[in-house]
């Protein structure tokens, strides 16, 4: 008897209740009410992330006298709308809305409190500076481009710079990017003209007049301007977007104090460190006059924009009625509340000479708003993954009296390797899902109805994930182990934390802030087995899984938020992102990896669910049901026009172009005319075959027969990057475009500077957008030139290489001015052509130069495109 009491079942002595054992028969329904609850909670984060406050009207101007007005500031705001398309150089922008700007701004001097100084000035810059984007090199030349400038004088003359821009790219109202913003400025002005009291510090509103042109604008302000020495930070206001919460999405760099004035006085906090890196990495096509004040005036800022709904961004939708007071209300509110908090901030005096480390930022839901330093969130990081992994060891081991401790390490190994290889696979499924979808020429399924993505790309990756949950249960189970199913799988759970632990140290040994991402949730899993073990739970059968679900709806909402917000980022990206990356990789990536983040939690539950294949063939059935619905049906069409009520238009830019080919002496060769046409997705080459193309001479512009003997195709470049990375197609035009006028360079002549150096002379004159190419011949190289110190490097196109040159003109100058250019002869008895120029002139929003056959080219695209007409001149000569 003695011996036969000894024979006690592990089970018995750990006593574990004897009803863990029957945790199998928890039913795959259990599995959807799961994601049930994924789907709540993400529509819980939906509705933070999209829900704005109540705009105040005129009306409430008596009970909220210092507060910000939509009202007022949507009146200006229609006001410039009404003029249409605003681009750099022409009527609308340089002088109507000069013109409204100077009627608003004297409007409130009048009504400004006595306390106050209000001055105004109207900047007329030219200048020339590099600019790299994408990779692609330029030199940027502006001529009397313009800024409205207006400074709140303070107790000091050391300011904070508020900026927007009032010019739009072609085509486009610009209610949202960016005249909204200057509408919320000239209200924040506004109010606090007439608030008694001066600020400690002066406030500078810069209303720049050019920055869809490459951000030369806000170059002369802060290159030239006698204020700029003044500006020690600045808060840009731009837009990607068409409505919702501006995101701040840039600060800095190295001053935390300015992130912690805006934790302190924003109301409705809404701020990334992650958009930040997200932001430098180049994957949003993109890029704001953040960069130029702190590349050229060396002063910190922070960088605020909206971003929801983008298929509206630089299109003609980006029109007041897709936009609303709520969102001058609460951008204004915040604005106001920061503009307040920085101006009166003591650190804007110390700013020069105080650098600090960077700031991690974020906020949960709008409601809360957390920040402190890297080197804080260096230890945070660390402390929290050793925690996520050691605490629930600690709390198993003791739950299970120590007795069994390698089976605890074992399973939660096991659970490591499940969601790490699951997360190989599943990104690797969605690569050919992606891979396929272009086979049958049905990307971009998703782009109207982001809810396919759900379907197409959530399920499959799913799927993969229960698929490696049941493998490693399966074939690595330990049938002589002692441990419960409950217990089994919270040791499953180590794993998940071991997996992010992984992810988040190295991020934050490399330096990146957005590692909290994954801390979050590792500290929601340490939350939750203190409280168990507080419970005494982890022995039990249901109540360590209720804490788990409770705290797992706190991580949920906090892992959903970036999948919505990714999905509204990367969708409308695509539309615009050219055939670089095939657009449904970018989505399944983005799906793939967010799944991960939101469901790795839940994973590990699948042990515990009867029969997980019914679980996971429900989500194959979805995918499977939809991949049909989405290739045959018109739900799978990617675009819409408005009468589906929100836009989602397929974007094109169309020049009927006149070229002019001269020989070596200036005369005239020959001449063409066609029509160039740029595709902003991968899906636009199709779209001109199907509705546009009327001949053989319809062809990419590799093909064209000029690729093979003029200088960059004698194609009418203007924004360079675009070029490279958008397709173009040549359509041959039977008639030359109505032009009344060019932008010319004239040669003037050439010196001999040395054996090895020859001087060219130019004479450029004209007021139109324009661009000129340079491309030295074989053993020539452009060494100087009289557009500034320094020359860009070149870029390369059709296997040549050229110095590109963006040129823009606001007011118009009848002046001409004179360029020299220095080339170096390798061979001083060098006696051939020594340089190829191309000159472009650009006429955006000229419609009275669209003859009738460029008008019947254009009325056949479909409803659902946005198209971007212009007329170009090319001239190409050699010297």
């Amino acid at each position: 008897m003695a011996k036969a009491s000894k024979k006690v079942s592990k089970t018995a002595y750990y006593r574990i209740d004897d009803e863990a054992n029957n945790i199998h028969r928890v039913g795959p329904q259990y599995g959807i009410l799961v994601v049930l609850l994924v789907l709540a909670a993400g529509s819980v984060t939906n509705y933070f992330l999209t829900n704005l406050p109540d705009a105040l009207t005129i009306e409430d101007l008596e009970r909220y006298p210092n507060t910000f007005i939509a009202e007022r500031a949507w009146n200006n705001l229609k006001s410039f709308v009404d003029l249409g398309p605003r681009v750099a150089g022409t009527k609308a922008n340089d002088e109507l809305a000069v013109e409204i700007f100077k009627r608003e701004i004297e409007a409130i001097q009048a009504t400004k409190h006595a306390d106050h100084e209000v001055i105004t000035e109207n900047q007329i810059a030219t200048g020339v500076f590099n600019f790299t984007f994408y990779g692609t090199s330029m030199t940027t030349v502006y001529r009397n481009v313009q800024n409205v400038v207006v400074k709140l004088a303070g107790e000091s003359d050391n300011a904070l710079l508020l900026n927007c821009h009032f010019d739009t790219v072609p085509g486009s109202p610009g209610a949202s990017d960016d005249i909204a913003s200057c509408a919320v400025m000239l209200e924040i002005l506004r109010v606090m003209s007439r608030t008694p009291g001066r600020n400690k510090h002066s406030i500078i509103f810069l209303f720049n007049g050019a920055e869809e042109t490459l951000l030369q604008a806000s170059h002369g302000f802060i290159t030239q301007h006698p204020w700029a020495k003044q500006v020690k930070a600045f808060i840009n206001l731009e837009s990607a977007g068409s409505g919702g919460k501006e995101v701040l999405f840039q600060s800095g760099p190295n001053r935390p104090w300015m992130v912690d004035v805006y934790a302190k006085t924003v109301r409705y906090p809404f701020a990334q460190a992650m958009a930040e890196e997200l932001f430098k990495t180049g994957l949003i096509p993109s890029d704001t006059d953040f960069r130029i004040f702190r590349d050229y005036g060396e002063v910190p800022g922070m960088d605020l924009a909206h971003f929801l709904n983008g298929y509206r961004y630089h299109t003609k939708y980006d029109s007041l009625d897709y936009l609303s007071l709520p969102v001058l209300q609460h951008t204004g509110d915040n604005a106001l509340a920061l503009t307040r908090g920085i101006a009166n901030n003591e650190h804007l005096s110390a700013v020069v000479d105080e650098q600090e480390s960077s700031a991690v930022f974020y906020d949960f839901l709008g409601l809360i708003f957390i920040n402190y330093s890297s080197e804080v969130a260096k230890f945070i990081n660390v402390v929290v993954a050793m925690l996520s992994v050691l605490i629930p060891y600690l709390c198993l081991s003791r739950a299970t009296d120590g007795q069994d401790n390698k089976s605890i390490r074992r399973e939660a190994f096991y659970g490591f390797l499940a969601i790490l290889i699951g997360t190989v696979l599943s990104l690797s499924t969605v690569t050919l899902l992606a891979r396929q979808m272009e086979a049958m020429n049905k990307l971009m399924t998703w782009y109207s109805n982001r809810w396919l993505i759900l379907c197409l790309y959530c399920a499959p990756v799913l799927v993969v994930h229960c698929l490696t949950q049941m493998f490693f249960n399966s074939y690595f189970a330990n049938k002589k182990t002692s441990l419960t199913t409950g217990i089994i799988t919270q040791a499953k759970i180590i794993g998940v934390n071991i997996f992010w632990s992984i992810a988040s140290l190295s991020l934050t040994f490399a330096g990146y802030r957005c590692a909290y991402i994954f801390m979050i949730l590792q500290l929601c899993s340490v939350l939750t087995t203190t409280l168990n073990w507080l419970l005494a739970a982890q022995r039990t059968v249901r109540k360590w899984l209720q804490v788990h679900l409770l705290f797992q709806l706190v991580a949920i909402a906090w892992s959903s938020f970036y999948y919505i917000v990714f999905v509204n980022l990367f969708v409308p990206i695509t539309g615009r992102s050219g055939r670089v990356v095939n657009p449904d990789f970018i989505i399944g990536t983005v799906v793939g990896l967010c799944v991960v983040h939101t469901c790795s939690y839940l994973l590990p539950l699948i042990t515990l669910v009867r029969k997980p294949s019914q679980l996971t063939a429900g989500f194959c059935a979805i995918f499977l049901l939809t991949l049909p619905v989405v290739c045959f049906t018109s739900i799978g069409f990617p675009y819409r026009d408005s009468t589906a009520g929100e836009p989602s238009t397929q974007r094109h830019i169309v020049t009927h172009t006149m070229r002019a080919f001269h020989d070596e002496i200036g005369l005239l060769k020959y001449t063409d005319n066609g029509f160039l046409f740029e595709t902003m997705d991968v899906n636009g080459g199709r779209t001109l075959k199907q509705h546009i193309a009327f001949d053989d001479s319809f062809t990419p512009i590799e093909n064209m027969k000029s690729c093979k003997d003029e200088l960059f195709c004698a194609i009418p470049f203007d924004a360079m990057w675009r070029q490279m990375h958008f397709d173009h197609f040549w359509q041959s035009a039977e008639t030359a475009p109505i032009v009344h006028n060019m932008f010319t360079l004239a040669y003037e002549g050439k010196e001999k500077l040395s054996d090895h150096i020859w001087r060219i002379n130019f004479k450029a004159e004209g007021n139109l957008q324009s661009a000129v190419y340079v491309g030295p011949k074989p053993g020539v190289e452009l060494v100087a030139w009289s557009l500034q110190d320094v020359v860009a490097p070149p870029v390369t196109f059709n296997n040549q290489k050229a110095y590109f040159v963006y040129i823009t003109h606001g007011l118009a100058n009848p002046k001409p001015w004179n360029i020299t250019m220095d080339f170096k002869i390798e061979n001083p008895s060098h006696d051939g052509l020594l340089v190829e120029f191309g000159v472009v002139s650009k006429f955006w929003e000229y419609h009275e130069m669209h003859n009738d056959e460029f008008k019947e080219l254009l009325a056949k695209f479909p409803p659902w495109t946005n198209v971007v007409p212009s007329v170009a001149i090319v001239n190409m000569f050699a010297l």
